[in-house]
């Protein structure tokens, strides 16, 4: 067989673990609740304290929000052959981990202008998703999800800008 073939990169491997962040922010929206036996005393079973009160509990837009972000995210990790869009985002998100790359690799690897223009813009797409909810999480103070969600802002707008320079760069040649 003779030809280049671009390889499905492995997502746990190549650091396109992109919807990781998310699972986390969302269990530490919701975590896990430990049931609490009854208290007793001499005269029977008495109701336990309220430990935690529904005013801090996320609203269900909230975490609706967050599980869209987390399937928007899988998707691109899970990517196979019918979406070159996602297949390209994965892919420089993979190249990232391992620092900067190259000029040109998009022509090495046999990369469509056009997927990767749409690639910019799914990534584009979903860094401005993960900076609103990332936005929402600081404006109704939780530091905890925030705090998992930021570095994914940042990889994300990394992904755009690697997109957008091998856009220019094809351009030039």
């Amino acid at each position: 067989m003779t030809g280049t073939v671009a390889a499905r990169p492995d997502t746990e491997a190549s650091g396109a673990g992109l919807s990781a962040p998310v699972r986390e922010a969302r269990a530490r929206l919701e975590p896990p609740t430990v049931p609490v036996p009854a208290p007793r005393s001499a005269e029977g079973v008495v109701p336990p304290p309220a430990l935690a009160s529904s005013a801090d509990a996320p609203s269900e837009e909230l975490l609706a929000e967050v599980d869209d972000l987390a399937a928007a995210l899988e998707a691109v990790e899970t990517a196979g052959e019918d979406a070159p869009t996602h297949r390209v985002v994965a892919r420089i998100v993979q190249l990232v981990a391992q620092g900067v790359p190259e000029a040109g690799w998009s022509a090495e690897e046999g990369v469509d202008v056009a997927v990767l223009r749409e690639a910019s813009d799914a990534a584009r797409g979903l860094q401005e998703r993960a900076a609103k909810l990332l936005a929402r999480l600081d404006t109704e103070e939780r530091p905890g999800p925030a705090a998992a969600i930021a570095p994914l802002t940042t990889t994300l707008q990394v992904v755009v800008v690697v997109a957008d320079l091998e856009q220019f760069e094809r351009a030039r040649h």
